[in-house]
């Protein structure tokens, strides 16, 4: 997926990228709408058939209903989702202060004590989400 800085898609101005792995990225976005932050998660499809992409896109959809019902602290909430250009996307709070990949390399070792710590909301949060 090319580049979406400055595009809209729907009600989500894109403004700037937060993040990259290897299945998506995410975009800090403006809702014109509610008129506050989001970030919008643009699954990439470039890399799929196109009956891959049509399987996806009906398990994105229950995916993404399935992540709008959690509540959780934390849990980032979802509260839409949407198709691009083909490309599915997730649409969530926005949160600032940087990511966890951003964190750990800027510290580049961690203390096992303060592993500890990331470690135990995110185990939460897996538990709830699997007890649901």
């Amino acid at each position: 997926m090319s580049d979406l800085i400055g595009r809209d898609l729907g009600r989500y101005h894109i403004l700037e990228q937060l993040g990259e792995g290897g299945m998506a990225t995410v975009y800090k976005a403006f809702d014109t709408r509610l008129e506050c932050d989001m970030a919008v998660k643009v699954i990439s499809t470039a890399k799929f058939t196109q009956e891959a992409v049509s399987r996806a896109l009906i398990r994105f959809e229950r995916e993404a209903k399935a992540l709008a019902r959690l509540t959780h602290p934390n849990i980032v909430k979802v509260t839409d989702y949407g198709e691009y250009e083909g490309s599915p996307y997730l649409v969530m709070e926005y949160l600032p202060g940087g990511n966890l990949k951003q964190y750990i390399n800027e510290r580049k070792r961690l203390p096992w004590q303060e592993a500890a710590q990331l470690i135990l909301p995110i185990a939460q949060a897996l538990e709830f989400a699997h007890s649901q």
